[in-house]
């Protein structure tokens, strides 16, 4: 087990899978991922830089391999938009947006008590919240090309 990596951080060489079957050929294969779904769970799963039983999961669990969680949370609800993407949008740490949309039920709320405070938003370490993975590669809890993503986005499509 020591040698175990996860999947997203294997380097690419060791991502490759080997299909014993073309596309075409299981495209006429009526129970075949491709042919429910459009495109094969390998591809899904390389795009989504998880593991492909990771996508049959999802099927498992959600009935499409396009929605990524249970539910959307308090932000995705509100907002249409991940905490990290509202906390990049307003400029503050995304444990600040989760704490004023529980307290608050608003992330745009601001606490009279501490309008121009000076230091609000001063960073005086190296470490960046704006530069952690968490909110950089934060993700939408619908995958694009499930049928509900643009009425979730908040798209007026």
């Amino acid at each position: 087990m020591a040698n175990y990596k996860a999947y997203k951080n294997r380097p690419e060489g060791d991502k490759d899978y080997k299909r014993p079957h073309s596309e075409a050929a299981l495209r006429d294969v009526p129970d075949s991922f491709i042919s429910k779904w459009g495109l094969l769970a390998v591809t899904l799963a390389k795009e989504e830089g998880v593991h492909c039983a990771t996508i049959h999961m999802r099927v498992k669990n959600y009935g499409t391999p396009f929605q990524r969680k249970g539910k959307p949370t308090k932000c995705e609800e509100l907002y249409h938009k991940t905490e990290g993407e509202l906390a990049l949008a307003i400029n503050i740490h995304p444990q600040s947006i989760r704490q004023r949309v529980r307290k608050h039920n608003n992330a745009y709320y601001v606490n009279p008590a501490k309008v121009g405070n000076p230091n609000a938003g001063a960073i005086y370490s190296d470490n960046d919240w704006r530069d952690w993975p968490k909110v950089k590669n934060s993700v939408f809890w619908l995958h694009p090309l499930h049928p509900d993503y643009p009425v979730q986005r908040g798209d007026k499509r």
